[in-house]
């Protein structure tokens, strides 16, 4: 196989553990998610999916900046000295088989909770003995499971619990 097939066969891969890869509860300005699925679905030759492209679909794309980049000798009224700056922090995507492979291996360990599991605390950590609520109380207001009114809040600053 050769050293193209190779990191074809490796984004392949990528977009496919990038698709198990968990939402983001917060929605920002950029996804990691949309943005990795975009760039490695580009050098697998898949297309994008519907939902990842209608997220991007307001944002410039990095080939559209490229594009712009590259077909004229000075967009938007850039210096010369500017445009090379700007040419040089364009990213290239240039895997080889090695940063393929580490790639895959990164990927596969964060959706697998790898060092969750293998820097596993007890709970000790998790359920403090003091307020042993207090995690799973942050973690129910972050998820929007259970919302804290302003008087069960004052109670937890004031009474610690």
């Amino acid at each position: 196989m050769s050293s193209y097939q190779t990191v074809r066969a490796g984004a392949k891969q990528v977009v496919k553990l990038l698709e198990k890869f968990p939402e983001e509860p917060f929605k920002y300005l950029v996804s990691f998610k949309t943005t990795q699925l975009e760039r490695f679905s580009r050098i697998a030759g898949l297309p994008i999916s519907q939902k990842d492209s209608s997220e991007l679909s307001n944002k410039a794309s990095i080939d559209t900046i490229k594009d712009v980049v590259n077909r004229t000798s000075g967009p938007l009224g850039l210096q010369k000295d500017m445009l090379k700056k700007m040419q040089a922090a364009i990213p290239h995507d240039q895997f080889s088989e090695t940063s393929m492979k580490e790639q895959v291996n990164a990927l596969s360990n964060l959706v697998g909770n790898k060092y969750k599991t293998y820097y596993d605390v007890g709970d000790k950590l998790y359920k403090p003995a003091g307020n042993p609520e207090y995690y799973q109380r942050i973690i129910d207001d972050i998820q929007g499971k259970k919302k804290e009114n302003i008087l069960d809040g004052l109670r937890t600053v004031f009474m610690g619990r």
